[in-house]
């Protein structure tokens, strides 16, 4: 366990390049606050990250962008941040630096930052499992210690001679509903017998964009061959929820119902559809059965392709092991096919009971809480010399 917060005060630069980076930089970030609050922390990150006393030098808006595409179109500004960067490091000199996810930029960084002689500690592993294994020589060489949160992670890293440790993941603290099912149907002036829909079409604005259209097309469906169902839009802060009504709008919804409360709302749901991602670890965590889809634009899907390893690539049946949600990709993920998949956990109860006894198997997986608080002990430990695994 550390020690005494009394020890001598530490500078971190950390990098944090997307919104769920942004999640689980600050739930590292606390912990590591209350173990050590004389430590500084600086870089790149979210509003999430500067609640907890991290110095934000860019703002992970700035990065979030989606699929090779975008990056080749902003190509010229990353360039300009990677740079920026590596000039902080000698004029902060940092005791070490984190790097939260985000591998396209993060792995070239970590090579460079280890080059000038900083050390370089890596959180949530990049899913090199899926797209090959070009990036775990990187992650050997480049990174001191590479801390995961999957339970297959750990062996296969390990295996391949990264030095690697494995903690709970850190969601599992937090992932509640914070009221109850009547109480958010009452705010949300939802009946009480109604049967209820969570749409998750994204954290950024390009995603709801594509899937938020598919996704209330087949609620739709479902509502015909199906008692009304009643769909809820779970908003993330980084979309508009003008934005929102705009496309509801369009399928002749005057006054969707949106709401921020997205754990409420996915408990209190008799199902989800869900766009690939964290969100679908959240789900799975909540326990509510779920539809997973995903599309992206034809350049990032012909590229995806060929670079991925996995046949399925929800982050829940990955886990498993095995498709214990469906999942539709790309030309599959059509308003039908989600209507359908959605309909047989309506009215199938053996099905819809299978289903969620399978997703409370892989919350079990994913190991007990306080999954942050592990990880912050394993930096204190490995930077105050502890750890040297």
């Amino acid at each position: 366990m550390p020690g005494s917060s009394l020890s001598p005060s530490k500078k971190i630069m950390l990098i944090a390049g997307e919104p769920s980076g942004d999640l689980q930089a600050s739930l590292l970030l606390e912990q590591l606050q209350e173990l050590r609050p004389q430590w500084s922390f600086f870089g790149v990150g979210g509003e999430r990250m500067v609640r907890h006393g991290f110095e934000r030098l860019v703002g992970v808006e700035d990065l979030a962008l989606i699929g090779f595409a975008g990056v080749l179109r902003k190509l010229l500004f990353f360039r300009r941040l990677f740079s920026r960067m590596l000039d902080v490091l000698p004029e902060r000199r940092p005791d070490a630096v984190i790097l939260v996810d985000y591998p396209g930029f993060n792995l070239r960084f970590a090579c460079r930052a280890r080059e000038r002689g900083y050390r370089v500690l890596y959180y949530i592993a990049p899913q090199v499992w899926a797209w090959g294994e070009s990036r775990v020589k990187k992650l050997r060489d480049c990174v001191d210690l590479l801390v995961t949160v999957f339970p297959f992670e750990k062996e296969y890293f390990h295996n391949r001679g990264v030095n690697v440790r494995r903690v709970g993941h850190p969601l599992l603290s937090i992932v509640k509903p914070s009221v109850a099912k009547d109480e958010f149907f009452s705010r949300m002036g939802i009946p009480s017998a109604a049967k209820t829909i969570a749409l998750l079409p994204g954290s950024r604005a390009s995603e709801v964009d594509r899937h938020l259209p598919v996704m209330l097309a087949a609620a739709a469906i479902l509502s015909k061959d199906n008692p009304p169902i009643v769909p809820v839009i779970a908003r993330s802060p980084g979309v508009p929820a003008e934005r929102i009504r705009d496309i509801a709008a369009h399928w002749g919804i005057t006054e969707p119902l949106i709401t921020e409360d997205i754990y409420s709302a996915v408990a209190a749901a008799d199902l989800a559809l869900v766009k690939s991602g964290t969100a679908t670890v959240e789900c799975a965590m909540l326990g509510t059965p779920f539809v997973v889809m995903y599309k992206t634009g034809k350049i990032n899907y012909q590229i995806a392709r060929r670079l991925i390893k996995t046949e399925l690539i929800a982050m829940v049946n990955l886990v498993a092991g095995k498709a214990v949600v469906p999942e539709f990709i790309q030309h599959a993920a059509t308003a039908t096919n989600l209507a359908q998949a959605a309909g047989e956990l309506l009215t199938n109860e053996a099905y819809r009971l299978t289903v969620i006894e399978n997703l409370r198997r892989v919350r079990e997986k994913l190991g007990p809480p306080g999954g942050a608080r592990q990880a912050a002990e394993i930096v204190v430990d490995w930077l105050e010399g502890a750890d040297d695994r």
